[in-house]
């Protein structure tokens, strides 16, 4: 009994081992807590109108971007953190179902409306909107609720008579049809009519999990005992007898109408309609319980699961595999393909194995291979195979291997081995030694020692003409049967170390090198553009059976378009010249290895990796044309977040920007390019594949940030994101303070002429006043003095003409002092104001009318006495004054003057007024009036003399 056991369990064990060695891994990519996923049980998926994915947990809601989480909680507003259903209606709000209760999303922020207040108390297991815009909620112990447009929210429940509780899902036909899925049956709704599935159906009284209805109103259900499908009125019942991996369903995807994928308590389910294709963890899948699953718009199929987070995936381009599911060796160097069309793999260490389309039989040193480093695999005319090791060839035969002795070649580290179809013989290229040519007879070594390029040779070509073409370490050599030539980096080359030379159909020939790529096309030597890349090292360039050009390099497999790339300078062209298929697509690894590729008679190419070998599918690419999703993640104005929405003014110190964005793409969320553009700094649109962009110290000025994102196949993002700014500059610049310092520097000047004018003028005034002094202190006393010499010479005993001479120089010096006394007056300074003036006018007055019974009316009431005059019109001025008073004296026997005399500032106005009768003629041509008008002439007055009843002189004039 005990050996049985053991016996089993090898058996088993075995059996378990065999079906890992024929699994391939599928390009599966998960995404888990390690990225910030809250939980790694994932119950629900959707995505929204902007491109992201939501991921409902048991603890938070999630949005994922391709690249990393933002979590949503009950301090966010959500009604509970564990999260059961997500749904996002017609107006592309999402709604949140949790344990107990509802939220949706408005922006960022989680609310509860009002009118499904009532359902807070339930778990809220599935949320959908019918053609007529009502909301159906399905609880868990409550049964169906419904939201009708006006707000009303109503049980189902209780207005049909439902026998249902527990319900796990809603759906509606495109006739009209509620379908709800609850754990207790199945319930069809229309036109207030409601038919009820059960064990009488075929359903054999099952629990059920979901429904969906595809576009061809297929109704699909899953539940705990396999799948069911109605259509035309009739139930089919799928389960583990027609291949289904789980009788346990918990979710429905319809890709299309033959791809239908079911999530079970043991992986996923492909189905096709007769078939299923199952998934495990051997195939990649990061959890074989999976709760959810959904399509999204570029045609990714996601899953969520129990334990491993959510995963996804981006079709079906390889099959993989490596040490845990079949290799010997993850290191794969080579492919050939034998007579009967199986797949030999060199592995350097783990030997050589051939694959039959499922089983890998495994050939190593202890079968006869010289060593179990391998480079390379060939298939000679004979059908033999020779095999490329470290340590020399191994041809295999009629099922056996026999070595090349080393006396017959004594070398080693072999990296391609190629036949002449026309002598038969074999060149061989070494790592070390050269390249050799094996014959018959023995063998010929071109090395640096006899005139060949360089000692190692990694691939050997012949061309349509009988040429051979050898990649080397020192470039290309070519041999036409006679001498060599070669090809240089001096001719163009990106480098001299030279890997894999591909002949295109077209009679071009490719070098990959350790420094990209480089066509030549018989005449010139044209590099490839390496399409945003830098360092690339191309490992190869092959052709598949549709002429699509695939380069292997250290970074991933190229698909590009090389005219395109060569000759076109548009962006959007030579964006979508090129795509990256790299781990994200399901490579296995992203370093690929010298040489190790090979388009077999299928159609698929073998991949050689330094983690495994991938087989590659071109037929199966599904060109990605969903425009991708963009939007801003942050903007940073130095430091301080702002609304993207908004446009904003800033000061001159608020002037380092930084935009974080993400552009949403999953298929290859890696290869997204950022196109962007600061409208009032760049010139042209810049490229990045960076998501964060920052601009430092921005000048003051208007700026417009534009931003597009274009997916791996080069789909420009159908929307653009932008943000509009303006930066102030410093108060010191802006035209306000601008303008104030103008009139500042403009006042100063004014200040300055005005200080230099008043202080000459208080020179001058000084200077008056001091000539004035003068005047009269000297010469007016000295006068003085001589008119009183005069008197005392005059009382002495002299002649009467003597006496004479002394009494008119006396009176001509009290004349001269007079006068002179009139002159000091004017020159000094303090004498300047219209006060001044008049008292000077009454004095005169006075002094003439001594004697005389006239009566003199001053009329000055309206003058402000302070304001001062200029010099020459207050002395000319007076003096008009002094020349029609003496008038009124010598020439009138008048009784009355009035006198005038107005100063506003500008204008001044003196008026003489006598009711006198002197003689008109006299005072018309007279010496005095001649003499005012001289003086109304000096200062630019009018004036005006005449007789009316009397004799008025008047003088106008204004200050300049």
């Amino acid at each position: 009994m005990c050996y049985r056991t053991i016996f089993i369990a090898v058996f088993l064990f075995l059996a378990g081992l065999v079906h890992t060695v024929q699994s391939q891994y599928l390009p599966f990519r998960t995404y888990s807590i390690e990225l910030g996923l809250s939980e790694s049980v994932a119950h629900t998926l959707v995505q929204d109108n902007r491109g992201y994915i939501w991921v409902g947990t048991g603890f938070g809601l999630n949005r994922f971007d391709g690249n990393s989480f933002k979590q949503f909680y009950e301090s966010d507003g959500l009604p509970n953190n564990r999260i059961h259903s997500l749904f996002q209606d017609q107006n592309q709000t999402i709604w949140v179902g949790t344990e107990t209760g509802l939220s949706i999303l408005l922006g960022d922020s989680l609310v509860t409306p009002e009118e499904v207040l009532p359902l807070n108390n339930y778990s809220i297991l599935d949320i959908y909107q019918d053609l007529d815009g009502n909301y159906w909620f399905g609880t868990d112990g409550n049964g169906v609720w419904r939201l009708d447009s006006a707000g009303d929210l109503i049980s189902i429940d209780e207005k049909y008579g439902l026998p249902v509780e527990r319900v796990r899902a809603i759906r509606q036909t495109s006739n009209g049809e509620i379908w709800i899925a609850s754990r207790e049956m199945l319930v069809k709704l229309y036109e207030d009519e409601a038919e009820y599935f059960r064990g009488d159906h075929g359903f054999l009284d099952l629990r059920i999990r979901t429904v969906e209805i595809d576009e061809f109103d297929r109704v699909w259900i899953a539940t705990t005992g396999g799948l069911f499908l109605y259509e035309n009125d009739e139930i089919t019942h799928f389960d583990y007898q027609h291949g289904l991996n789980d009788n346990r369903l918990h979710s429905i995807t319809v890709e299309d109408y033959d791809r239908i994928w079911l999530g079970t308590e043991s992986g996923i389910s492909l189905f096709n309609g007769d078939n299923f294709r199952n998934f495990t963890g051997s195939d990649g899948v990061p959890a074989v319980i999976i709760y959810a699953s959904m399509m999204d718009t570029e045609g990714n199929i996601w899953f969520g699961t129990l334990g491993g987070g959510i995963t996804v995936l981006t079709g079906e381009l390889f099959e993989s595999y490596d040490i845990d599911n079949g290799l010997t060796n993850n290191v794969v160097t080579g492919f050939e393909e034998d007579s009967e069309g199986n797949i030999w793999i060199a592995t350097y260490g783990g030997g050589v194995l051939r694959y039959d389309g499922e089983n890998f039989t495994v050939f190593r040193e202890q079968d006869g291979l010289i060593d179990d480093k391998v480079y390379v695999i060939y298939n000679d005319s004979r059908n033999r195979l020779w095999i490329g090791t470290r340590d020399g060839i191994s041809i295999y035969e009629n099922g056996q291997f026999r070595t090349i002795s080393e006396e017959d070649f004594p070398f080693q580290i072999i990296r391609k081995i190629k036949e002449d179809p026309e002598t038969g013989e074999f060149w061989i290229a070494t790592y070390s030694d050269g390249v050799i040519k094996l014959t018959d007879q023995g063998y010929v070594q071109y090395h640096l020692g006899n005139g060949f390029l360089h000692n190692t040779v990694m691939d050997i070509k012949r061309d349509e003409d009988g040429n051979y073409w050898f990649a080397t370490y020192g470039g290309v050599a070519i041999f036409d049967g006679h001498e060599f030539t070669e090809i240089t980096i001096a001719d163009g080359l990106p480098s001299n170390g030279v890997i894999h030379i591909h002949m295109d159909h077209n009679g071009n020939r490719w070098f990959s090198t350790f420094n990209g790529v480089a066509r030549y096309d018989g005449e010139q030597v044209r590099r490839l553009p390496e399409a945003g890349q830098t360092e690339t090292i191309s490992y190869f360039t092959i052709q598949d059976n549709d002429d699509r050009f695939w380069v292997g390099t250290n970074v991933g497999l190229y698909n590009i378009q090389p005219d395109v790339l060569l000759n076109s300078v548009i962006v959007e062209e030579r964006l979508r010249a090129f795509r990256l298929y790299n781990r994200n697509q399901g490579l296995i690894a992203n370093e690929l290895n010298a040489g190790a590729s090979f388009v077999a008679s299928d159609g698929s190419m073998w991949l050689g990796t330094v983690e495994g070998l991938s087989r590659f599918w071109p037929d199966r690419i599904r060109e990605n044309e969903a425009a991708p999703g963009l939007e801003f993640e942050e903007i940073l104005v130095s430091g301080r977040e702002v609304n993207p929405n908004r446009k904003y003014q800033f000061n001159h110190d608020q002037n380092f920007v930084q935009f974080t964005y993400t552009g949403l793409s999953y298929e290859a969320p890696d290869q997204i390019f950022y196109q962007y553009k600061m409208h009032g700094l760049d010139e042209g649109w810049q490229m990045t594949r960076e998501r964060t962009i920052r601009y430092p110290s921005l000048s003051p000025g208007e700026y417009h940030f534009e931003l597009r994102a274009y997916n791996a196949n080069g789909v420009m993002s159908a929307r653009t994101a932008d943000f509009g700014f303006k930066i102030f500059p410093p108060f010191y610049f802006q035209w306000w303070f601008v303008l104030l310092i103008l009139l500042l520097f403009v006042a100063i000047v004014l200040f300055s002429i005005r200080y230099f004018r008043v202080s000459k003028q208080v020179d001058i005034e000084r200077m008056r006043v001091q000539i004035a002094s003068d005047l009269h202190d000297d010469v007016g006393s000295s006068l003085t003095e001589l008119a009183l010499q005069t008197d005392f010479l005059q009382a002495g005993e002299l002649s009467d003409e003597v006496k004479q001479t002394l009494k008119q120089l006396g009176a001509h010096s009290r004349k001269i002092v007079n006068s002179l006394d009139d002159i000091v007056w004017s020159i000094d300074a303090r004498n300047d104001t219209a006060g001044d003036l008049t008292d000077r006018m009454q004095d005169y007055v006075n002094q003439m009318f001594v004697n005389s019974e006239v009566e003199v009316l001053y009329n000055f009431d309206q003058l402000r006495m302070d304001e001062k005059l200029p010099v020459d019109v207050k002395e000319n001025v007076y003096l008009i004054f002094k020349e029609s008073i003496n008038n009124v004296v010598k020439h009138s026997n008048a009784t009355k003057v009035q006198i005038t005399f107005s100063f506003s500032g500008k204008t001044y106005e003196l008026k003489i007024v006598d009711n006198g009768t002197g003689l008109n003629g006299s005072r018309k041509s007279g010496q005095g009036l001649r003499n005012i008008k001289m003086r109304a002439e000096r200062i630019g007055s009018s004036v005006d003399i005449y007789s009316n009843g009397g004799f008025t002189v008047k003088a106008t004039g204004s200050i300049k």
